[in-house]
């Protein structure tokens, strides 16, 4: 009589999400079989479209115990579409993951981090170049409009990546004021991909120096502002030529220029400007 020895866990049969907030989501699944080794523990992986493969997530509890069915994953980012399986572990190994669920995506929210490595200056006279990071690339390109003596000029990269938008509706809030100003003045631009604004005003003396921070908002309410920095306005300088376009990748690895055409731009672009003292 010869009998089979104990071998890994069978995969739960089934997986289900029970309730998403913005950074966690609550599973249950069906027991493992243990194949003649008790389940001690219980695995959770996840993926999403911004991830190499399965990836494992953090829990409560922290340590899944082999008696227990349900967790819930924490740390998740808001707005992004989730996959999950779940493995079983035993003493002779880890098991075959689960049947995959369904995407779910987990709930807007706020946007919780600033732009990065805010900066500007240089440009034509009479303008203050303002310019942040925002993805992996950087595109610039001057689009002007006359209002009443008074023009705007907005860059556009390649989109800032969704799990950092956190929600529909995402864009920019440009602040800025000039050394002894009280209030000051925001500018909001619903492109996504915007990188740059180019504020120009006859009135600005060369090489003025403003006070200056971006912050982000979407469909949820205003995310936080990038800490406020000095930047100076144009001395002299002749500015870009609208149409030709030249950035760097946001981890300094490669210098790159494109031709862009401003006017598939200016369909897209929405700005409002108002002023504020807060």
């Amino acid at each position: 009589m010869s009998l089979d020895a104990p071998g890994p866990p069978s995969p739960p049969d089934t997986v289900t999400v029970d309730e998403v907030t913005d950074n966690t989501a609550q599973l249950t699944w069906s027991p493992a079989r243990d194949h003649g080794s008790p389940v001690t523990v219980y695995l959770i992986q996840t993926r999403n479209p911004y991830t190499v493969g399965w990836q494992r997530v953090s829990t409560v509890p922290e340590v899944i115990d082999g008696s227990t069915l349900t967790a819930m994953v924490v740390e998740l980012n808001a707005w992004v579409e989730y996959e999950f399986r779940v493995l079983a572990k035993n003493g002779v190994g880890v098991g075959a993951p689960s049947p995959v669920t369904a995407r779910t995506r987990t709930e807007d929210a706020v946007p919780d981090a600033a732009p990065l490595d805010v900066s500007g200056g240089g440009g034509s006279r009479s303008e203050l170049v303002i310019t942040w990071e925002v993805g992996r690339k950087k595109l610039f390109v001057h689009v002007s409009c006359g209002i009443a003596g008074f023009s705007v000029a907005t860059g556009v990269s390649v989109p800032v990546p969704e799990e950092l938008q956190n929600g529909e509706s995402f864009g920019y809030i440009i602040a800025f004021r000039a050394f002894g100003d009280v209030s000051w003045t925001h500018v909001a631009t619903s492109v996504p991909g915007a990188a740059r604004y180019v504020y120009r005003n006859d009135s600005i003396a060369p090489f003025s120096p403003f006070h200056v921070k971006v912050g982000t908002y979407n469909i949820k309410g205003q995310g936080p502002f990038s800490p406020v920095i000095t930047i100076y306005s144009a001395e002299t300088g002749n500015g870009s030529s609208p149409g030709m376009a030249s950035g760097m990748s946001a981890r300094g690895s490669a210098t790159w220029t494109a031709d862009v055409s401003p006017l598939s731009l200016i369909l897209a672009l929405t700005v409002s400007t108002f002023r504020s003292t807060s």
